[in-house]
C-alpha cells in the first residue's frame, strides 16, 4: 500500500535513489572493464557501428538526412545530442547510458510501489539494480538503453492516471501518448501497440461502467501525445522520400524475418541475401523484393511486399508458423539470453563483473512470469491478496502479454525480450514480499497458487529450446566475427588465424569458416608478396594461387548461399587482380556485383582490372605491330580495343575518381606511343583533373617534350618546355632519370 506521509515519500525516494545509484556503480564498472578489454570497445560492430556512424553524421550537421528511415531514429538522434555536446566520445555514451539504467531503476521502483507497495518498489528496484544482463547493456550502443527509461515512464503515467482527475488526469494521458510515440521511434513494434494504448482509457471507463465521455476525451489525448512525437517524423520522410511512412520502412522485413522458414526458431538472423551490413539492409532488401515482382519498389511497397510474403507463407504453411510462434514464446520466456548484434555470456568473458552469479532472466523473468499467473489465478478465484494493491496490476499484467505478444509475431532476441523485464520486476517484487505474507499468514491456498506458477514459469525459463550443438554454434558466430575483425589488425591477426582454425576443426565443410582461413592466407601471402626476398616471393605468389583455386572452389559450388558465393567471388576477384590475372579478375568482379550491384570497391576493383586487362591487350597488339607486315592489322586492332575499354571506364562518372584518372592516364601513355600527341595530352590533362599523380604527370611531360622536339624554337616551344620542366621538376628524380626526360630537357634548352 502507497504512504502518503511527504516524510515518508521522501524516505522512499532516497532509498530507491542509494538503489540506483549502486546500480549505477555497478554499471560503471563493468563499462571500464568493458572499455579495457572488450575487442568491440573502440571499433563497435553491426547495429553499434551503425548509430555510432549516424550519430556523427547527425552531430556533424545532417540533420535531416535524404532517405527515409529504415532503423528507429530516436536514439541516433540523442546520441548525436551527447556527442554535439562531449564530442564523439564512446565512453561518455556508455557512462550516459548507464545514467540511463539508473534513471530506469528508479521509475520501475516507482511504477512496482505504485501498483503493489513500499516493500515491492524496493525489492523491484534492487533487482533491476541487480540484473546481470543490464550490466552489459550499457556498454553496447543500442537503443534498449534508452527505451526501456522510455517505456518506464509511460507504464508510470499509464498506472498513474488511475487515480488523477482534472488537470493531472489530462496531463497523465497525454504523457502516456508523448512517451507512447518516443517509444515507437526506439522500438517499432510499440507502433502496433498505439491504438490499443488510445483505446485503454475507453476500455477502462468501460470496465468500471463510469461514463464514457472522458474516457473519449482522455483517448483523444493519447492520440495527440503521440502525434507529436511521430508527424514531424512523418513528415521528414514524406519530404525525403516522397512516401508516407509514420517511423520506419523496415515493419515488412522485420515481420518476415521472425516468419519464415529459413529461421524456424524466429531469432535475429542473416538471410541469404542480405550482406548483415546495417546501412545496407534496406538496400539489400529492396533488391530482392524487386528481384521476386520483377519491378523497383519503394520503401513503403517493399514493406508491404515482405508482409504479403509472411502472410503468404502462413496460409501454405500453418503449422510450420504455428511451430515457430511457439518456438519464440519459449524463447522469449526462457532464461537463455538469444544473441543478437552480441552475445551476452560471449562478452562477458572481457568483463569480469559480469561472470559473477547475478540474477538473470532465469531468475527475475521466471519470479516476473510466476507472480502474473498467481496474480492472474487469484483474481479469477476471487481471492484478495495479503497485500493489498494500489491499483493497475491487472493494465500491466495485460501489457506484458501485449508486449510479448510483439515480439512473438516478430523477432525474438535478448534485445527484443528486454522491455519485459520493465513489467516483470514489479511482478516479482510482489511474488516474493506476498509469498513472504502469505507464509507468516499461514494461508497454504494461495502459497500453493504461487507455488503451481513458479513452477509453470520455471518450466518456460530452463526447459531449453535450442539444442546444446545450436546453443554452441552461437559462440562459435561471435568467434567467427571476431576473426573477421582481426583479418586486417596486425596486433591480433596471428589470434585471429588461430580463431580461424579452430573454428575449421569444428565446422570443415562450412564456406563462411573456409573463406575465412582463405582470406587470413591471402593477407599472409600479400605480406610475403612485400619482402625483398625472392623466395619469400615465391611463396607468397604460390600462396595467393592456392587462395585463388580455394575461393573459385567455394564461389562455384552450388549449394552455396548467395551471400557467401558473393564473398568468395570478391576475394577471387581481388586475388586474381594481385596475380595479374585480370580477365579472371573482371569476371568475378562482374559476378560479385550481381549480388551487390553498389559497392563502391567491387566498383573500383572491376575498374582496376579493366585498366590492367586493357594494358594487356594493348601490349599484346603493340607487340603484334612491331613484329611485322603480317601481324600488324591484328595488333592493330587490338591497341584501338584497348583505348575503347579504357575510354569506357574513363567516362564512367558512377566510378571514383582516382579509378577514371588510371584509365585516362593509360590511354595517354597508348596514344603517346601511337604518336597522336593531341589525345595524348587531352587524356593525361584529364586524368590530372581527376586524381592527380606521377604517372599522369610524367605522361603530360614527355607529351609536352615530344610536342617541343617536333617545333623550331620560338615562344610556343619555349612554352611548352617550360611547363613540362615544372611537372619534371616535381617528379622524383628517378622517374625523371629513368625515363630519359631530363636528358630530352636538356637537349631542348641549348
Amino acid at each position: 500500500m502507497t504512504d502518503a506521509r511527504p516524510t515518508s515519500r521522501l524516505r522512499d525516494l532516497a532509498i530507491l535513489g542509494a538503489i540506483a545509484l549502486l546500480g549505477f556503480a555497478l554499471r560503471v564498472v563493468a563499462v571500464l572493464q568493458y572499455q579495457g578489454a572488450h575487442p568491440n570497445a573502440a571499433a563497435p560492430v553491426i547495429d553499434e557501428a551503425s548509430y555510432d556512424r549516424w550519430a556523427r553524421a547527425i552531430a556533424a550537421g545532417e540533420w535531416m538526412g535524404s532517405e527515409v528511415f529504415f532503423q528507429e531514429p530516436l536514439y541516433p538522434y540523442a546520441l548525436a545530442s551527447l556527442y554535439a555536446v562531449a564530442g564523439p566520445s564512446l565512453l561518455a555514451a556508455r557512462i550516459a547510458q548507464c545514467a540511463l539504467w539508473a534513471v530506469t531503476i528508479v521509475l520501475v521502483g516507482l511504477l512496482a510501489r505504485r501498483t503493489f507497495g513500499r516493500a515491492a518498489g524496493f525489492v523491484a528496484a534492487a533487482a533491476l539494480a541487480l540484473y546481470g544482463p543490464g550490466l552489459l547493456f550499457p556498454c553496447l550502443l543500442l537503443k534498449e538503453n534508452l527505451f526501456l527509461p522510455v517505456l518506464a515512464a509511460m507504464l508510470l503515467f499509464l498506472v498513474g492516471t488511475r487515480a488523477a482527475s482534472g488537470g493531472k488526469a489530462i496531463a497523465g494521458w497525454l504523457g502516456v501518448g508523448l512517451l507512447a510515440g518516443l517509444a515507437a521511434l526506439l522500438r517499432g513494434n510499440v507502433l502496433v501497440l498505439l491504438p490499443v494504448l488510445a483505446a485503454w482509457p475507453i476500455v477502462r471507463r468501460l470496465m468500471q461502467r463510469a461514463r464514457l465521455a472522458p474516457g473519449l476525451r482522455d483517448a483523444a489525448l493519447v492520440a495527440l501525445g503521440a502525434a507529436c512525437a511521430l508527424v514531424p517524423v512523418a513528415w521528414r520522410n514524406w519530404h525525403v522520400g516522397g512516401v508516407f511512412v509514420l517511423t520506419t520502412s523496415g515493419a515488412g522485413t522485420n515481420v518476415y524475418g521472425g516468419n519464415n522458414a529459413e529461421n524456424p526458431y524466429g531469432r535475429a538472423t542473416e538471410f541469404s541475401f542480405v550482406r548483415g551490413i546495417p546501412e545496407h539492409e534496406a538496400g539489400d532488401w529492396a533488391r530482392e523484393a524487386a528481384r521476386r515482382t520483377g519491378r523497383e519498389l519503394d520503401p513503403q511497397e517493399v514493406s508491404s511486399f515482405w508482409l504479403s510474403e509472411t502472410l503468404r507463407s502462413a496460409r501454405e504453411r500453418p503449422l510450420a508458423h504455428a511451430a515457430i510462434l511457439w518456438n519464440k514464446l519459449r524463447l522469449s520466456l526462457g532464461a537463455y539470453e538469444v544473441p543478437d548484434n552480441h552475445m551476452l555470456g560471449w562478452d562477458a568473458r572481457f568483463v569480469p563483473i559480469a561472470r559473477l552469479p547475478w540474477p538473470g532472466f532465469g531468475v527475475v523473468g521466471a519470479l516476473g512470469v510466476a507472480g502474473i499467473l498467481a496474480w492472474t489465478a487469484l483474481r479469477l478465484a476471487r481471492r484478495t491478496p495479503v497485500v493489498t494493491c494500489a491499483g493497475g496490476a491487472d493494465e500491466l499484467a495485460i501489457f506484458c502479454a501485449l508486449y510479448l505478444g510483439t515480439i512473438v509475431l516478430t523477432v525474438t532476441s535478448d534485445r527484443a525480450r528486454l522491455p519485459l523485464i520493465i513489467v516483470l520486476a514489479p511482478f516479482a517484487a510482489w511474488l516474493v514480499v506476498q509469498a513472504v505474507a502469505w507464509m507468516r499468514a499461514r494461508q497454504r491456498a494461495p502459497l500453493g497458487v504461487a507455488a503451481g506458477a513458479l513452477a509453470v514459469a520455471l518450466v518456460l525459463a530452463h526447459v531449453s529450446v535450442l539444442s546444446a550443438a545450436d546453443r554452441a554454434e552461437d559462440w562459435d558466430e561471435r568467434d567467427h566475427n571476431l576473426a573477421v575483425q582481426w583479418i586486417d589488425d596486425e596486433q591480433h591477426a596471428a589470434e585471429g588465424r588461430r580463431l580461424a582454425e579452430e573454428l575449421a576443426v569444428k565446422h570443415p565443410r562450412t564456406a563462411r569458416v573456409r573463406l575465412l582461413l582463405a582470406t587470413y592466407d591471402q593477407r599472409r601471402a600479400a605480406r610475403l608478396l612485400s619482402e625483398p626476398s625472392e623466395t619469400a616471393r615465391e611463396a607468397g605468389r604460390a600462396q595467393l594461387l592456392d587462395v585463388l583455386r580455394r575461393a573459385c572452389e567455394i564461389a562455384d559450388e552450388p549449394r552455396v548461399f548467395p551471400r557467401e558465393r558473393f564473398r568468395s567471388n570478391s576475394l577471387a576477384a581481388w586475388v586474381a587482380f594481385d596475380l595479374g590475372e585480370s580477365e579472371e579478375a573482371l569476371a568475378r568482379f562482374a559476378t560479385a556485383r550481381t549480388f551487390d550491384p553498389d559497392a563502391m570497391d567491387l566498383r573500383a576493383g572491376e575498374a582496376r582490372a579493366g585498366i590492367a586487362a586493357a594494358v594487356t591487350q594493348f601490349e599484346a597488339g603493340r607487340a603484334q605491330v612491331e613484329a611485322g607486315d603480317k601481324e600488324r592489322p591484328l595488333g592493330e586492332v587490338r591497341v584501338e580495343n584497348a583505348l575503347d575499354r579504357l575510354q569506357v571506364i574513363a567516362l564512367d562518372r558512377a566510378l571514383p575518381a582516382a579509378e577514371r584518372a588510371r584509365a585516362r592516364a593509360a590511354a595517354g601513355w597508348i596514344q603517346l606511343w601511337l604518336g597522336r600527341l593531341p589525345n595524348a595530352e587531352r587524356h593525361f590533362r584529364a586524368a590530372r583533373e581527376l586524381f592527380d599523380s606521377d604517372d599522369a604527370a610524367l605522361g603530360l611531360a614527355q607529351t609536352l617534350v615530344a610536342r617541343a622536339e617536333a617545333l623550331q624554337k620560338g615562344p610556343e616551344r619555349a612554352a611548352l618546355v617550360e611547363e613540362a620542366a615544372r611537372l619534371a621538376l616535381a617528379l622524383p628524380d628517378p622517374m625523371r632519370s629513368e625515363t630519359g626526360l631530363t636528358e630530352r630537357l636538356q637537349r631542348l634548352r641549348e
